[in-house]
């Protein structure tokens, strides 16, 4: 298990979490119309392996409001609680949601913490790597990530090689 304190002491610091499946679960689902017009529902676990086909629509649409029925994602949670008490880092849930408000006010509200919220409004494993990117870009030399979605996972490690002189730790939830 990776722990905060392995954090290194000098330099600039990204922690960036992801939300679903991550630091909690809801009862939101991707439903996925087939090219033959056959309906898929999955859950976002399930989502994060999916294998798109040509084709397929989705429709992301009950992860556009309210968090229904949240469960905390405790060990995770914990960690983003830690990362949060370290004023030198800079911490960020970085979500493939289209709305921030509905997890700030479930972090407000069930956790009394605010952390900042980057939604993202897309599925695509490019927009999470790049906005960890740009960052590296502005110096930040130690980067914290982690995701449930084994695609946004190695869209993030393909950065190790581009950047050999950042400190990587990457999960998988």
């Amino acid at each position: 298990m990776i722990k905060l304190k392995d954090i290194l002491l000098e330099g600039k610091r990204l922690l960036v979490f992801d939300f679903d499946d991550t630091l909690a679960t809801s009862d939101a689902n991707i439903h996925i119309t087939k090219k033959d017009g056959t309906k898929v529902t999955l859950d976002p676990g399930e989502y994060a392996v999916y294998k798109e086909q040509p084709g397929d629509k989705f429709d992301f649409s009950e992860f556009n409001g309210m968090l229904r029925n949240p469960q905390v994602i405790r060990q995770n949670m914990q960690m983003l609680k830690k990362a949060l008490k370290n004023r030198q880092n800079k911490v960020t849930i970085l979500t493939a949601r289209g709305l921030g408000y509905p997890m700030k006010h479930y972090f407000n509200k069930e956790h009394n913490i605010d952390p900042y919220i980057v939604p993202v409004g897309s599925s695509d494993p490019q927009v999470k790597a790049k906005f960890i990117e740009d960052h590296i870009k502005k110096g930040y030399n130690y980067i914290f990530f982690i995701d449930d979605s084994p695609k946004n996972v190695k869209a993030v490690e393909a950065l190790k090689k581009k950047y050999p002189k950042v400190a990587f730790v990457i999960k998988q939830a």
